[in-house]
């Protein structure tokens, strides 16, 4: 009886393979069970579905995280070079501005120099220019700037040279009015002001605010022409045999950048 049980199932089973296999009469049923159990099968592989889907969007956002990574460091090195492309437009025009100063230099010698440090005291007023003697820089060379003179070089090492300033108190230079001629010698105020006074012009000499001076070229030291300041004050004190005039510097101190060391071409 047990056998009985056991064979009529294997026996059913062979005889609906031979139908199904030689004349199809179960597709009709397959797909009704195909189409029953379809729901079961979305349940079954939602699982697998759920678990590629997350998959897909962790490597999709590093991905994204990594190309904007990127493209944040492709910006910022754009930029940088945006601003060293700027920095170097503008300090073409500076030099450009420097080289078309308002005098001009057919008989000189010119050295360019870069400013490295400004100092402005009350009682010592200097910089220090990235050009020394083994530039062809030597002691008591006249300093320019775009818009006039700044001072005199007083010390030379061969990488670095120092230049007193025009507002210095301990510098001195020969210069005359552009308008008649007269002429005086410049002194720096011992001062946290930015300024000079003339010295050695007498009290009835014609000078007025507004005036300028140049560098007369009285003695070697100084090529002439050069502008120096212009009038900004007038004192005539009583019992002076001299007037004392206050020249604003031509050449702004504070923002200087590059200038020429200039000489004669035959020194």
């Amino acid at each position: 009886m047990r056998l009985f049980k056991l064979l009529v199932p294997i026996l059913i089973s062979i005889m609906l393979i031979v139908l199904d296999a030689r004349f199809s009469y179960l597709d009709s049923f397959k797909r009704f069970t195909l189409t029953v159990l379809s729901p079961v099968y979305f349940v079954v592989d939602l699982p697998g579905h759920v678990v590629d889907w997350v998959n897909d969007q962790g490597s999709e956002k590093a991905q994204l995280v990594s190309e904007n990574e990127y493209l944040e460091g492709k910006l910022i090195e754009l930029k940088a070079r945006l601003q060293n492309y700027s920095n170097l437009v503008l300090e073409n025009q500076k030099l450009t501005h420097l080289l078309d100063a308002t005098y001009t230099i057919p008989e000189h010698q010119i050295i360019l120099a870069h400013v490295k440090s400004i100092s402005q005291s009350r009682l010592k007023k200097q910089i220090i220019i990235n050009k020394g003697s083994k530039d062809g820089v030597r002691n008591i060379q006249l300093v320019v700037g775009a818009d006039g003179v700044v001072g005199q070089v007083t010390q030379v090492t061969p990488l670095y040279s120092t230049v007193l300033l025009v507002t210095d108190p301990t510098q001195h230079m020969p210069v005359k009015n552009v308008r008649n001629g007269i002429r005086g010698v410049t002194k720096g105020l011992a001062t946290n002001e930015r300024g000079m006074i003339v010295e050695f012009i007498p009290f009835d000499s014609d000078v007025k605010l507004g005036d300028i001076f140049v560098t007369s070229g009285v003695g070697t030291t100084y090529p002439p022409g050069y502008l120096v300041g212009k009038v900004s004050k007038i004192d005539k004190l009583p019992n002076e045999a001299f007037l004392t005039i206050t020249l604003k510097p031509m050449q702004n101190m504070d923002k200087l950048e590059f200038i020429m060391i200039v000489s004669q071409k035959n020194d």
